[in-house]
This record gives structure tokens, C-alpha cells and sequence, in this order.
């Protein structure tokens, strides 16, 4: 996973209003899955057998560390578009052709991308939607699946840890870290127009974030997530303000330009100039 692009895509609905209601966990809460293939995937030998290994793998390091589990509620074959070629542009289409319905979240396995790709797995945060690749080694398969669904609870690449959110060397650990983060959305909801935090978790979030941001370690999804969290809050300079440093560790990932510009563009809707707020 080296040199790979942010894979947590922030953006996605980001332009939609924030409501409150949040899914109470309860003692222990079951995430439905449904699994999509792609028709390169497909060509593996005992495909459906492999995907749902991965999620259980998944689901056993979630219900040691966070008291959460996965189950697969489908299968579904997804005949991917021919003409994308990244990781992101599948999320995209993934996302477009095959809804969710009854399940929570939908895991995108494709075959489509080359073993010379830098990422392996992209998911959008807000959506509840993954795309893992083909990858030759099946222990790495689990630990990028692992990986991604982490991001669907607010997880972000990180530097020097040992744990499933390095970016280099994920392993099946946890760091205190990724800890606090998914703790506060173990009760998210994944309807793209509710943002995943309740107001409280979006200030214990922001705390946790800034905490980590003093280590002054090359994580731009830290200050990506705070920019996520400022723009749902409404404080669109400062969430400028997290673009740029997010742009300083990475700044030829498209991602922390498109929320840049949308904070922007929601800042100068609100400014004298504008009249009413639109």
C-alpha cells in the first residue's frame, strides 16, 4: 500500500445537509453487506467463497476491537464500467449501479485495475461504499478489506503505527487513534443525506483529530477529516484552512481540491456580495 492514493473519498454528498439522527449501536450492532463483483473478479476460482472469508476476517478484527460485526446480506454481480481506470472512477460506478437496498454497506470487488496500481482499495466515507482490488496474496485482500471499512467508520491513513490504518505495512492491529475514531460512528447511519456524526461526535472528533495533528506526522486524511467535519459545521474558512495543509502532504490528490473548491464555494454563497444565503 505504499505511495497509495487517499483512499478515504470524503467528498461524496458532501454538499448535502447535515441531520442528527444516528443509528443507536446497542450492546453489539451486525453491519449488512452486500458483496458486488465485477465480471473480471469473477474469473477467480471460488470468487463468492474468497469475498465473504474476507468480510469475515474483517468482522472478527472489528468484533475483537470495537464490539462490531459484518455479515454478508448478498451477492450481487456488478459488470463494471471497461472505460474507468482507477480505483475511484469504479467507486463511482459502483455506486451508481448497484444500490444498496436493504444492506448498509456495499463491498466492490474488482479485476479490473492492474497489480501496478499504487492503491488498493478506495472507499467513500459518507456512502458506505468500497472497492477492493484483485491482488494475488489473499492475506493482503483481508487486510485491505479490513482497511477500507474502517474508513467507513471515519478511519484515515496514518504514519507509523502498528496497526490496520498504516499505510505501508497494514497490520491486524489497532492504534489508539483509529480507536477513539471508530468508537464515535459504531451508531452511523449510511444515507448519504445524514452525516455519519451526531454534533457531539463531530466535536469529539475534531478533538481526537487535532490531538493527532501535534505529532506533525505526514497524514493529510487528518486534516481531510477535519475539513469534512468543518464544512458539515459550517466554518468554511477553517475548513480551507485543513485543504491546504492536507495539500502540503499530498498535493496532487484531486480529492482535497474538489472540497476545497466546495468550501469556497459555500463560503462566498454566504458573503455580502451574495445577498440572501442561498
Amino acid at each position: 500500500m505504499k505511495n497509495r492514493q487517499l483512499v478515504a473519498v470524503f467528498l461524496l454528498a458532501a454538499a448535502l445537509p447535515i441531520q442528527s439522527r444516528v443509528v443507536n449501536p446497542g450492546p453489539q450492532r451486525t453491519v449488512r453487506v452486500k458483496i458486488a463483483i465485477d465480471e473480471e473478479f469473477r474469473k477467480q476460482p471460488l470468487h463468492l467463497l474468497k469475498a465473504r472469508k474476507w468480510v469475515t476476517t474483517a468482522s472478527q478484527f472489528f468484533d475483537k476491537h470495537f464490539g462490531l460485526s459484518f455479515e454478508v446480506s448478498e451477492f450481487k454481480s456488478w459488470t463494471s464500467a471497461n472505460s474507468e481506470t482507477a480505483l475511484s472512477g469504479l467507486l463511482h460506478d459502483l455506486y451508481e449501479a448497484i444500490p444498496s437496498g436493504e444492506s448498509e454497506i456495499v463491498l466492490g470487488f474488482t479485476g479490473q485495475i492492474g497489480s501496478d496500481s499504487a492503491a488498493s482499495g478506495v472507499a467513500a466515507y459518507r456512502h458506505g461504499y468500497a472497492v477492493v482490488k484483485r491482488m494475488k496474496n489473499e492475506y493482503t485482500t483481508a487486510l485491505t478489506v479490513t482497511h477500507e471499512l474502517c474508513h467507513l467508520f471515519g478511519a484515515v491513513d496514518l504514519e507509523g503505527e502498528l496497526s490496520i490504518m498504516d499505510k505501508d505495512e497494514p497490520r491486524f492491529e489497532c492504534d489508539e487513534f483509529t480507536r477513539q475514531i471508530v468508537r464515535l460512528h459504531l451508531g452511523r447511519g449510511f444515507d448519504p443525506a445524514v452525516f455519519p456524526l451526531s454534533a457531539k461526535g463531530m466535536v469529539s472528533a475534531l478533538d481526537s483529530c487535532l490531538a493527532r495533528k501535534k505529532l506533525h506526522r505526514k497524514e493529510a486524511g487528518v486534516p481531510l477529516m477535519l475539513a469534512v467535519i468543518y464544512l458539515e459545521m459550517e466554518d468554511f474558512e477553517q475548513a480551507i484552512k485543513e485543504c491546504l495543509e492536507a495539500e502540503k502532504i499530498a498535493p496532487r490528490d484531486p480529492m482535497i481540491q474538489e472540497l476545497m473548491s466546495l468550501a469556497s464555494q459555500k463560503r462566498q454563497r454566504l458573503s455580502p456580495g451574495w445577498g440572501a444565503r442561498i
